[in-house]
Parts: C-alpha cells; sequence; structure tokens
C-alpha cells in the first residue's frame, strides 16, 4: 500500500504563519479579546463574549474544564501524532506559558484521515488561547522553553470516542517560529 502521506509538505517542513483570526478560520478560532464588549464587575472589567463556537454532539453531554501541566520540550520539534476530537469542539487558553507556542492543524481527507500534505502551523502568542472545531486534526499541546499550563475546556462522552490519535509515519517539522 502506498504511504498517503507521501506528499506532505516538502520534506515534511512547515513554515508556521501568523496566529491571526482570518488566517486560522478553517479551523476554529483564535481566543482573544475581539471589538465587542461590555463593562461588568462594577464597571471594573470589560466582558468580551463569542470568542470561540463552541460546539458539541448531544452524545457528548459531560461539560469538561481541565488543567494541562505541559512540560517544556526542545526545539526543532518533531510533530509525529496527530488527534482530533470528533464529537467536540476543544479550547486551551494559555495560564503560564514563557514563550509562544505551536499550533499545528490538517483537514480530514476523504477517507477521515488527517491530510498531512493540507497541514498548516501557526506561531500562536502567549496571550491568546486555541480554539478547535470538532473533528479538526492537531498536534497535542507542547511548550517551549519552560513548563506551561494550560486550562482546557471541552464537552465529553466520556468513552473512546472523545479523542482519536494518527502516528505519522514521517515527521513534521516546522521552521520559521
Amino acid at each position: 500500500m502506498a504511504n498517503k502521506w507521501a506528499g506532505a509538505a516538502p520534506g515534511g517542513v512547515l513554515d508556521a504563519r501568523p496566529f491571526t483570526q482570518e488566517a486560522f478560520a478553517a479551523f476554529g478560532d483564535v481566543v482573544a479579546p475581539g471589538d465587542q464588549s461590555r463593562r461588568v464587575n462594577d464597571g471594573r472589567a470589560l466582558r468580551y463574549d463569542g470568542v470561540a463556537r463552541l460546539e458539541h454532539d448531544a452524545c457528548a453531554a459531560d461539560p469538561v474544564l481541565a488543567l494541562y501541566a505541559v512540560s517544556a520540550s526542545p526545539k526543532p520539534f518533531a510533530i509525529d501524532l496527530l488527534e482530533r476530537h470528533p464529537l467536540a469542539s476543544q479550547t486551551f487558553v494559555p495560564i503560564r506559558l514563557a514563550e509562544p507556542y505551536l499550533v499545528v492543524v490538517a483537514p480530514s481527507g476523504a477517507d477521515g484521515e488527517p491530510s498531512v500534505d493540507r497541514a498548516e502551523a501557526f506561531a500562536a502568542p502567549p496571550d491568546v488561547g486555541v480554539h478547535y472545531a470538532p473533528g479538526v486534526w492537531h498536534m497535542p499541546m507542547a511548550a517551549f522553553g519552560a513548563d506551561a499550563l494550560f486550562a482546557m475546556w471541552m464537552w465529553e462522552a466520556g468513552d473512546g470516542r472523545d479523542t482519536e490519535e494518527r502516528r505519522l509515519p514521517v515527521a513534521l517539522r516546522v521552521r520559521g517560529w
């Protein structure tokens, strides 16, 4: 059987792009303050609503808020695993983060597997979060420079349908970040 990822990014290398809502829209949302806000907390705070489109299948009925303590990884970083959550969107918001973090995503191919030849990489600033739409293949969270802490929010069914993982036969590398 031919390697379906043989045509991946040239040499398995992706160029990191700026993490903007426009560039990332096909995969989810950039979680950051927007244009619309309202004063709350006796006028001491601005509340920004609608920073992500939280979505879930009815069978993913349990809301989950978790903390991810991520050990620092060295650069360059080889990406050999992608995962997705077919039943719900997933949001990560940095709580403690020393450097920008890496967001690598890939759409699904016609067979439902990651379309690595259409993978994209983004350098996310440490003061914004990432919201993955349901079913978007993405690399697991990684931290660089120092250990990090992220808050994670998603809906779960509590069984094997919540997360799917795929090992890549050829690791991806990201340059320019």
